[in-house]
């Protein structure tokens, strides 16, 4: 059927004379767009890159307007123009935007939340790819290049965008800006009539300060996912002027649905590398994370470590065995971050080893707590050395302690941390909320203080208004409302209290998962139900996304970090079509896992890769609760 359509598509080009144009030297080199899936690149084109646009006559301009933001001004980023040729050396490529209010350099190096410009390139050989490889490559081209004087000093950002030579002018222009470039063709792909590329041009528009335009040109990309999927590109078909075939592009292979078995896959091998790539990305990386300092540093946050990612690094090494980097994570935090008032942590350090976060967030001490029950499991079973000077053991005890006399209230509420307000009833994070970890508290110290707070935060969490459709928020009190008057009482924005699923509640399903997993407890199984059934029935372009409690979508991309999230709700509800759905699409994120030891197309994001890795390290059985069990 699509080749039917593109079919019609061409002898509509050569009934309105596009093509006979093209053919006979007319105005136009190459035939029109076949819209939203294929530009035709002409060549061999002379084009001298100075941001005069004149040798551009003849090439065919795309103009655009659709996206997933859309401006109400046609004068404020309504729309944007690019155009696409070559000569046998060069691919070059214009794009221009109305924009009579330019925001650029507001958002440090984020500057696709501004004034910007896009296009993506996929010169592999699988134009079809789902994941970021060799050969695939987003540049993203921002205002603040605008008066730049040196072509080959672009401010450039995206996925492996330093990896290609682009060169350029970047200018005003009448009613806005846009910019000129050239990219080397050496070793990416030689033009030849009809030969084929991944191609995708995008635009972001900002009126005031955040972007609130995105348009996209390809008809496939319907969620802005072209930055993480690369199967959602266009195609760029190379026609050589005078030539009378018009190429079409190919045609992407059958779907084959759920004949996916992710339990064939190497997820084993995939857990193994990204760990290792975790390590050198985020551990030892040399000058960025203080010449190895020991906690694991941010790329995204200017190489500062959190105490979040303390309990992630431990989690990961414990998990894999990996004593040496558990022990240089651990002796790191005691040495740069440890209050010694409370015997927690502080929660955000620079690489230089300063304190620039005071105060504790409690899921680190969570995670970081059992991660040393975990150790201690280890040393017992004969497999690590004991530590010298702070025995696992020892300190698990002493934080559990220190987490519950600072961290929980009234012995029922789990508060955000130490220094945080309304007493665990005003405030909490469900994110944070991590039962599993509370029963295997008890299990080691012999206690049964923890099943109140257990108690406590499932009423919370059942008591959200997300709750039918096992969806929980950031931020919520203790009666499953909005906390945005504690936000109010206390000068804090209120969109740091967002009563959404965003980047802190995306993790619940892990949370709760676990303890459905791991201790079959009926309140975790039943939210997991509610979970896995929400997402089967959304449709694709809303599926495995961050949502409202209404079940709206508030992001309009899928990437590793939410398909590795989902996963432990979908095997704890045993749904076993949706653990397919979601293992395939996670497998699809992997194709940088093995050969570059990151998830997705980058590894600026260390967030991303670490809850990724949880997901598929259930996958794998390398994520296991390793303390043990009675019979």
């Amino acid at each position: 059927m699509k080749r039917l359509i593109l079919c019609i598509v061409v002898l509509l080009l050569l009934g309105t004379g596009s093509a006979a144009v093209a053919q006979d030297g007319g105005d136009l080199l190459a035939p029109e767009q076949i819209p939203g899936e294929a530009v035709y690149i002409p060549f061999p084109v002379a084009i001298t890159v100075d941001g005069d646009l004149a040798d551009w006559e003849g090439v065919p301009m795309i103009t655009v307007d659709k996206g997933p933001m859309i401006s109400p001004d046609p004068a404020e980023n309504g729309s944007f123009t690019f155009a696409v040729a070559a000569d046998a050396d060069y691919v070059y490529i214009t794009m221009s935007m109305p924009d009579k209010n330019i925001i650029a350099g507001q958002h440090g190096s984020e500057y696709w939340n501004e004034d910007s410009l896009e296009f993506y390139l996929n010169v592999s050989d699988n134009v079809f790819s789902q994941v970021y490889t060799d050969g695939i490559y987003q540049i993203n081209i921002n205002a603040t290049n605008i008066g730049n004087t040196d072509p080959d000093a672009l401010t450039l950002t995206g996925v492996r965008s330093q990896e290609l030579a682009v060169s350029g002018f970047v200018f005003e222009t009448g009613d806005g800006w846009g910019f000129e470039a050239s990219i080397p063709l050496e070793g990416l792909v030689e033009p030849g009539h009809g030969v084929e590329i991944g191609f995708q041009a995008q635009a972001n528009g900002a009126s005031s300060t955040d972007r609130n335009v995105k348009l996209i040109w390809s008809n496939a990309d319907t969620g802005d996912s072209s930055w993480q999927n690369p199967g959602v590109f266009g195609r760029g078909l190379f026609f050589e002027i005078g030539q009378t075939e018009i190429p079409l592009p190919s045609e992407p292979p059958e779907d084959e649905g759920l004949t996916f078995d992710w339990g064939d896959m190497e997820w084993n091998e995939i857990v193994t590398s990204t760990w290792e790539g975790y390590k050198q990305n985020y551990i030892y990386c040399g000058e960025n994370c203080g010449d190895n300092l020991g906690l694991v540093f941010d790329p995204n946050m200017d190489y500062q470590a959190v105490s979040e990612g303390v309990g992630y690094g431990m989690l990961m090494a414990v998990m894999m065995n990996d004593q040496d980097t558990f022990d240089t994570i651990y002796d790191a935090a005691h040495d740069i971050m440890l209050d010694e008032r409370t015997g927690l942590f502080h929660w955000r350090a620079s690489n230089t080893g300063e304190i620039t976060g005071r105060t504790s967030a409690t899921d680190a001490e969570e995670d970081i707590a059992v991660a040393l029950i975990f150790a201690q499991t280890r040393v017992e079973n004969g497999e690590w050395t004991q530590h010298a000077t702070r025995p696992y053991n020892c300190r698990a005890n002493d934080m559990i302690d220190a987490i519950y006399e600072y961290e929980v209230y009234d012995g029922r509420y789990l508060t955000p941390g130490d220094d945080w307000g309304g007493n665990g009833q005003d405030i909490l994070n469900l994110s944070y909320f991590a039962p599993a970890w509370y029963r295997i508290y008890d299990q080691f110290q012999g206690t049964d203080r923890w099943d109140s707070v257990i108690t406590y935060g499932y009423r919370a969490l059942f008591l959200t208004e997300g709750a039918d459709k096992g969806l929980a928020p950031d931020w919520s009190t203790s009666e499953g409302g909005p906390a945005f008057a504690y936000c109010e009482a206390t000068d804090r924005p209120l969109d740091t209290c967002r009563y959404e699923m965003y980047y802190d509640a995306i993790r619940v399903p892990w949370r709760i998962g676990l303890d459905c997993l791991w201790f079959g407890d009926s309140r975790a199984c039943r939210w997991s139900k509610r979970s896995a059934d929400f997402l089967s029935q959304l449709p694709p372009e809303q599926f495995a996304r961050m949502y409202d409690m209404d079940g709206t979508p508030i992001i309009s991309y899928q990437n590793e970090l939410t398909v590795g999230m989902w996963l432990p709700a979908a095997l704890a509800a045993e749904n076993a079509e949706l653990v397919a759905e979601l293992a395939q699409q996670l497998y699809g994120y992997a194709g940088n896992a093995i050969s570059e030891g990151y998830w997705g197309g980058t590894s600026q994001y260390y967030f991303n890769q670490s809850l990724a890795w949880f997901g598929a390290s259930l996958l794998s059985g390398d994520f296991q609760n390793l303390y043990p069990q009675p019979e």
